[in-house]
C-alpha cells in the first residue's frame, strides 16, 4: 500500500496553473529524483506531499501514522540552541528515558523497592530503540555530512544559510522517517559529504523523494525520475543517465510520428481542397461529400503532439575576451589565518600605492599561535593561459577564502598573488554577495555593466528575464534567478579569466548543461570551485586540492583525481590501523596504570549492572512464585469441585510457570556466581 499519494491534483496561487492533473504514488523504499526547469513547481510538489500546502483541486493521501520529514530551504530551530542540542531533540523520548533509567539505578542502589519492574521495562525499550549510543550516532551523521567537530557545540544562529542546510539535512537523517522529502540536499555539501549521503540513501529503507540538479547523485542513488514539464509529471524508470537515454528515444519516436502525421494531414487537406474545387466547378454533390469525409477524417485523428522541448535557453557566450600572456595566476608562499575574534592575517603583498611612501607587508601567520586558525601556510601554485582548473577540498578548508584574497589583492606587482599583466578577471560568487539586494534588476545591471537602459534590458532578456521582472528588487529573486543575473554580468564583461564559486548551485539541470556548453566554448582560463562531479568531469583538465594548508596539483581529469584520491584513502585507512596497533603496543607499558584504573572502573560498572539485574530477577521470581501459589490453590479447588477441564488448563499454566521460574533461577545462579567472584 502506498505511503502517500496525489490524485488528480491541480495547484495554482491565484494566477497561472503550476501543476495540472498530477497523480503519483509513493511506495516504501522508493528512491525518486525530481527534475525540471526552475519555476515548474518542484518545491511546490514536495510541500503538497508534506502537507505544507493544500491542493487547489484533487486529493492528497497520507497513510495514517506515517512518519514523514521535509527538508525546507529555511531551517526551523530552537532559538539559542547549539547544533548538538538541536540534534538531541530528535531523540527527546530516548533522552527522557535515559534520564529516568539513571534515576532508577540510583534509587535501586540506595535500596528503594518496587522499582525493578519499571527499570526492566524501560531498559527493554531502550535496547529496542538502540538508544544507548545517541551521541555517537549524532557525531557520525554530522561528521559524515561534513560539519567539523569544532562546530558541534556552536549556536545554530551563528551559521550561514548553507551550513544550516547541512544541519537540517542531518536532523532528517537522524529522524529516520518512512518518507524523506528533500529539496536540493547536495547544495553546500562537500564531495565527501555528498558521497556519505549517497551511501546513506542507498542503504536506507525509507522512501526518498528529492529535488536535485546533482546529476552524479541522481545517477548513484535513485531508481526513478519524475520530470515536471508543461504543468504535468512524467515518470521514467531508472537513474538520470537512463532517463536521458529513454527520453531521447521517446522524443525521437514522437517527432517521427508527428512529422509523418503532419505529412498525411497535408495530403488529405490537399485532396479535400481539390474535391471541393471540383464539386464547385462541376456542381457535383458527390465530390463535396467526399471532401467533407476527408475533413472529418482529419478531425477524428488522434493527434500526435509536437515534441515539447520545454527549452528556454540562454542566448549568450563567454567568447570575446582578449588573450592574455602565458601566466594567468602565480601564487608564491601564500599564508593566511583567522584569529579568534574573526579578523584575518595573511602574507599577501599589495602592489605599490602611488600615494604611499612604501609598500606594506603583512607578516605571515605563525601556526604556533594558539589564537590563530591557519588556513594556508606558504602555499604556492601556477596557472597558465587556457588551463581549466578545479579547486577542491572539504568545507572550511579555505577555497572561498583564497578566491576572495585573489579578487581583493592579486595584481601584476604583487609577488605573492600575481595576476598576468593582460588578465581581465571575472568572478561568480555562490553567496551572490556581489549583488545589491535593495536595487532593482535593471538599475543594478545598468550600474554593473555601464549599459544604457535598452541594451541592459536586452542583456537580461537573453538570460530569460521578462519585461515584468526589470523593476523587481534583487532581494526577491530566487537562487536560480540570481545565478542567471551574475552570469549576465560576466558575459557582458568579456573577461579572459573566470573564477567561479559553486556556479551550478540553484541552477536547474538544463541551465547547468547550458553553462557547461558556454564554458566549453570559452577559450580563456578557468578556476572553478564546485562539488558537482558531473560538471567538473566535463570541463576541467587539472585538479588543485587544498590539503595540509598547501595547494597540491594533480595533472589530469577530475575522474582520474577522484579515483587516485579514493585509492589513497583506502591505503591510508589500512596504514592507520597498522599504526594504531603499533602505537597501542608501544604505549602499553607507559599506560599500564591508567589502563588498570579504566579496567577497575569498567569492572565496577559491570558489577553494578549485574547487581541491578540480580535484584530485578529476584523480584520477578518472587512475583512468579506468588502467581504459582495462586495457581496451585486454584488447581486444588478445581480438582475438589470436579472441574476437570478447568483443572487441565490450570495444570498447563502451572507447568509453564514452573519452567519459567526454573530458567530464571538458572540465570540468577549464574549472575550470583559472577557477582561473588
Amino acid at each position: 500500500m502506498a505511503l502517500a499519494a496525489l490524485s488528480h491534483v491541480v495547484k495554482h496561487f491565484g494566477g497561472p496553473t503550476l501543476l495540472q492533473d498530477v497523480t503519483i504514488d509513493i511506495e516504501p523504499g522508493q528512491k525518486v529524483g525530481i527534475i525540471g526547469q526552475n519555476g515548474t513547481g518542484k518545491s511546490t510538489l514536495l510541500k503538497l506531499i508534506a502537507g505544507d500546502l493544500e491542493p487547489t483541486e484533487g486529493n492528497v493521501f497520507r497513510q495514517r501514522g506515517i512518519t514523514l520529514a521535509y527538508q525546507a530551504q529555511e531551517l526551523a530551530y530552537t532559538p539559542g540552541a547549539t547544533v548538538f542540542e538541536e540534534m538531541r531533540r530528535v531523540f527527546a523520548a530516548d533522552v527522557a528515558r535515559e534520564k529516568r533509567l539513571a534515576e532508577l539505578e540510583h534509587a535501586i542502589a540506595e535500596g528503594q523497592s518496587g522499582l525493578l519492574a519499571e527499570y526492566e521495562r524501560l531498559q527493554h525499550e531502550h535496547h529496542a530503540a538502540k538508544a544507548y549510543d545517541l551521541d555517537r550516532r549524532i557525531e557520525s551523521v554530522l561528521s559524515g555530512l561534513g560539519l567539523p567537530q569544532s562546530a558541534f557545540h556552536q549556536r545554530i544562529d551563528s551559521f550561514s544559510g548553507g551550513e544550516r542546510n547541512i544541519i537540517g539535512l542531518a536532523r532528517i537523517v537522524l529522524t529516520r522517517p518512512q518518507v524523506m522529502l528533500l529539496d536540493e540536499p547536495s547544495n553546500h555539501l562537500d564531495m565527501d559529504g555528498i558521497e556519505w549521503f549517497i551511501d546513506f540513501v542507498r542503504k536506507s529503507d525509507a522512501a526518498v523523494i528529492m529535488v536535485s540538479h546533482n546529476r552524479h547523485m541522481l545517477d548513484a542513488c535513485v531508481s526513478e525520475i519524475w520530470e515536471l514539464r508543461g504543468k504535468k509529471i512524467r515518470q521514467w524508470s531508472g537513474n538520470y543517465t537512463e532517463y536521458v537515454r529513454q527520453k531521447e528515444e521517446a522524443d525521437a519516436l514522437q517527432e517521427r510520428q508527428y512529422h509523418a502525421q503532419q505529412r498525411m494531414i497535408k495530403r488529405l487537406e490537399f485532396q479535400a481542397r481539390r474535391l471541393k474545387d471540383m464539386a464547385k466547378a462541376y456542381d457535383d454533390p458527390g465530390q463535396a461529400k467526399r471532401a467533407k469525409a476527408l475533413e472529418m477524417r482529419i478531425e477524428q485523428m488522434d493527434k500526435v503532439e509536437k515534441v515539447d522541448r520545454g527549452e528556454h535557453r540562454f542566448r549568450a557566450s563567454f567568447a570575446g575576451g582578449d588573450r592574455h600572456g602565458r601566466i594567468a595566476l602565480s601564487i608564491r608562499d601564500f599564508s593566511f589565518a583567522y584569529t579568534n575574534d574573526g579578523s584575518d592575517i595573511g602574507s599577501r603583498e599589495s602592489g605599490p600605492d602611488p600615494g604611499a611612501a612604501s609598500e606594506t607587508r603583512v607578516p605571515p601567520p605563525d601556526p604556533a599561535k594558539p589564537d590563530a586558525r591557519v588556513i594556508f601556510d606558504q602555499a604556492s601554485l601556477d596557472i597558465e593561459y587556457g588551463e581549466r582548473v578545479a579547486l577542491v577540498g572539504p568545507n572550511g578548508s579555505g577555497k572561498t577564502t583564497l578566491f576572495r584574497e585573489i579578487l581583493k589583492h592579486a595584481n601584476w606587482d604583487n609577488p605573492t598573488l600575481r595576476l598576468g599583466k593582460s588578465v581581465k578577471l571575472g568572478d561568480y560568487s555562490q553567496l551572490h554577495d556581489v549583488l545589491d539586494h535593495r536595487a532593482s534588476l535593471i538599475d543594478w545591471t545598468v550600474a554593473a555593466t555601464g549599459l544604457l537602459f535598452q541594451p541592459a534590458s536586452e542583456l537580461l532578456h537573453r538570460f530569460l528575464f521578462k519585461r515584468d521582472d526589470l523593476e523587481r528588487p534583487i532581494g526577491t529573486l530566487s537562487g536560480g534567478e540570481k545565478s542567471r543575473l551574475q552570469l549576465a554580468r560576466l558575459v557582458h564583461a568579456k573577461v579572459n579569466f573566470l573564477m567561479l564559486d559553486e556556479p551550478t548551485n540553484h541552477l536547474d539541470i538544463q541551465a547547468c548543461e547550458q553553462l557547461e556548453e558556454m564554458l566549453d566554448e570559452f577559450d580563456g582560463t578557468l578556476l572553478i570551485i564546485s562539488h558537482d562531479r558531473y560538471f567538473l568531469d566535463k570541463l576541467v583538465t587539472r585538479v588543485v586540492e587544498v590539503r595540509n594548508r598547501k595547494l597540491e596539483a594533480f595533472e589530469g581529469k577530475f575522474a582520474q583525481w577522484w579515483e587516485t584520491r579514493h585509492r589513497e584513502a583506502v591505503e591510508s585507512r589500512r596504514g592507520a590501523l597498522q599504526l594504531h596497533s603499533q602505537r597501542e603496543a608501544a604505549e602499553s607499558g607507559k599506560s599500564a596504570l591508567a589502563l588498570e584504573r579504566e579496567e577497575k572502573k569498567a569492572r565496577q560498572r559491570e558489577l553494578h549492572r549485574m547487581r541491578t539485574q540480580l535484584r530485578a530477577l529476584e523480584e520477578k521470581i518472587a512475583r512468579l512464585e506468588a502467581r504459582q501459589a495462586e495457581l496451585s490453590a486454584q488447581l486444588e479447588a478445581a480438582f475438589s469441585g470436579g472441574g476437570s477441564q478447568d483443572a487441565l488448563v490450570l495444570s498447563r499454566d502451572f507447568e509453564a510457570l514452573g519452567t519459567e521460574i526454573k530458567a530464571l533461577y538458572a540465570q540468577w545462579e549464574a549472575l550470583a556466581a559472577a557477582v561473588s567472584e
